[in-house]
């Protein structure tokens, strides 16, 4: 959101003393989506626990509005989130969603939050979702607090893992599940993969050598130097060979493409990794090597070009001055695809155990964890292609 714009927003927040804004959504007579529609007289409810602490912005007398502005990241990620869930409930209304929604300030530390006292002043016991609050810890308490009405409780972004309730939903995919899924994917195409992890990553090597039992990993000298000949003699003709790469060593990171790049007209090679690399980010990387060896990688979010995706990138840039950020996404998707589950006969719970939605970055695919709460699998294998996009893996 463009700096003017959050001034705004933060203007209006104070106008409103927003404890409690309610946006109700309206009845269009046309609903362009492939859901059942609610029943006569079930208009469904959300609620939206957004950190603004308007209090600790009130009280500051020492800095002004655009001062907190320019030095609370936490205050912007809100604000940024907030505007993709405004235009979320925007879209609903124009595709005739009958959602009320209403949004609070969590007032909200790592901590601590007001959660407690929302509840009993608005009762939030009657509504059908809650978006928030940002901590896990806050958000554990408001699906303690809510558990007996069943009432969903959806994390947003925590990517904590603590205690679970049967309904609390943790939308962000946690890395074990990328890490799985990346494997996963390798074997399902018969891959011969192999493993170049630095001395230093002993976690990801322990857990190639406990879960990944196939995976060969490739020797290092003590000093931690690739050794050639121990990665070519892994290396398979007749087979797509998946090389894992886990190091942040540029020297470690460089011997390994070398080596890889000779080898790829004897044989079909294709690098991967597990998680961002900063490293390869960086200019002592050659760029041209990583789409040459197709870089692979699992990610909770998609790089999307279609249509539907270039309207909202539109719309919300000519609404907020600003092109979206990954909050402003996050924003968006989370509380398009609540909307959307709520718009249905179904409870949200019942929406969330047997359907799969898919937004502008992300997919929600909920299935119950083994501590009783939900989790999100929703996940994408992506790769660098040679046209230098990034394309899903099929």
């Amino acid at each position: 959101m463009n700096c003017f714009f959050k001034i705004c927003s933060v203007a209006l927040l104070f106008a409103n003393v927003i404890s409690a804004q309610e946006i109700p959504t309206t009845q269009n007579q046309s609903v362009n989506l492939q859901l059942e529609k609610p029943s006569v007289n079930q208009t469904k409810k959300l609620g939206l626990l957004l950190p603004f602490n308007l209090n600790r912005v009130q009280n500051d007398t020492v800095n002004s509005v655009v001062n907190r502005l320019k030095k609370d990241k936490f205050l912007n990620m809100t604000l940024d989130f907030y505007s993709g869930a405004l235009m979320a409930i925007d879209s609903a209304k124009q595709l005739g969603i009958k959602v009320d929604v209403s949004i609070f300030d969590s007032e909200e530390t790592k901590s601590n939050s007001n959660v407690t006292k929302l509840i009993a002043d608005h009762h939030l016991e009657n509504y059908n979702a809650i978006i928030g609050p940002f901590y896990q810890s806050n958000v554990e308490k408001t699906a303690e607090l809510l558990s007996a009405n069943q009432v969903a409780v959806i994390s947003p972004l925590s990517k904590e893992i603590g205690k679970s309730y049967p309904n609390l939903f943790q939308t962000i995919t946690s890395p074990s599940l990328l890490r799985s899924a990346i494997f996963d994917f390798m074997r399902s195409k018969n891959g011969n993969v192999i493993a170049v992890v630095d001395k230093k990553k002993v976690s990801v090597k322990k857990y190639i050598q406990d879960t990944q039992k196939d995976v060969r990993l490739v020797n290092l000298t003590e000093m931690g130097a690739l050794i050639p000949e121990s990665l070519s003699s892994k290396l398979q003709k007749d087979r797509i060979n998946y090389v894992v790469l886990e190091t942040e060593s540029t020297v470690l990171i460089k011997a390994t493409l070398k080596l890889l790049l000779s080898k790829l007209k004897d044989c079909a090679i294709q690098l991967v990794i597990l998680e961002p690399n900063e490293t390869l980010e960086t200019d002592e990387i050659e760029f041209s090597d990583l789409i040459k060896l197709k870089l692979l990688y699992p990610s909770m979010t998609r790089e999307n070009n279609s249509l539907e995706a270039t309207v909202f990138e539109k719309n919300y840039k000519l609404k907020n001055k600003v092109t979206p950020n990954t909050f402003a996404t996050r924003g968006f998707d989370v509380t398009f695809d609540a909307l959307k589950r709520l718009s249905q006969a179904s409870s949200f719970l019942e929406s969330a155990s047997n359907q799969v939605t898919e937004q502008v970055e992300s997919r929600f695919d909920y299935f119950k964890n083994e501590t009783g709460g939900y989790a999100n699998k929703g996940l994408y294998i992506l790769y660098y292609d040679t046209d230098m996009t990034v394309k899903e893996a099929k």
